[in-house]
């Protein structure tokens, strides 16, 4: 019998940027990531998230693609260019029904909004023992 072993892109003490352009969904994963003790810069749109990560050194970062000025794709190149951010870790927020065709290399993980019925929104749980996110519905 072979069990999974959790492969989770945080790690205790991370720096996070989050940066999504829908505001409530960007409020509640820096919510979430701030209860879990983790430093956490919030940006709305590609080019304050840009900002923030030279002045921030973030060490891992969730970027929707939903972005202004630079979209996800672009805003994940560009952080990798910042001189102490090559090694971060990048997590594309998307929705379930989003694949990301051949430009996931842009990003190492891929942090998913989960299935729902209408008018659910996604509550964002982090998983302390495991650093993993986990999604919920909440009616």
């Amino acid at each position: 019998m072979t069990t999974a072993t959790l492969i989770s892109p945080f790690k205790p003490g991370d720096r996070v940027l989050v940066a999504c352009g829908d505001h409530a969904t960007a409020e509640a994963l820096a919510r979430t990531f701030g209860a879990a003790g983790f430093s956490v810069r919030l940006a709305f749109d590609g080019v304050a998230a840009l900002d923030k990560a030279r002045a921030f050194f973030p060490t891992a970062a969730v970027l929707g693609l939903d972005l202004r000025y630079l979209d996800g794709f672009q805003l994940a190149k560009a952080l990798r260019t910042i001189p102490g951010c090559a090694r971060m870790r990048v997590l594309a927020l998307l929705p379930p029904s989003i694949g990301l065709l051949d430009r996931h290399r842009c990003f190492d993980y891929v942090l998913r909004s989960p299935r729902g019925a209408r008018g659910a929104r996604p509550l964002w749980i982090v998983d302390g023992e495991g650093l993993g996110i986990r999604p919920t519905l909440v009616t």
